[in-house]
């Protein structure tokens, strides 16, 4: 998984990751390039993990 920005929802104070579509993850991208540079806040939420990989059995 390369570097860049990611979507969560927070309901009830818990987040949630977002899946996007390739085009949709593309457009995030994009749009995230705009507000450049990105602060970026170093408190880790944890590992990476591609959901919809794991959901289509790859």
């Amino acid at each position: 998984m390369k570097d860049g920005v990611v979507l969560f929802y927070c309901k009830d104070g818990i987040l949630y990751p977002v899946a996007l579509t390739e085009e949709q993850n593309s457009m995030l991208q994009f749009t995230a390039k705009l507000f450049e540079p990105l602060q970026v806040v170093n408190k880790p939420q944890g590992n990476a993990i591609n959901l919809t990989k794991k959901r289509e059995g790859k």
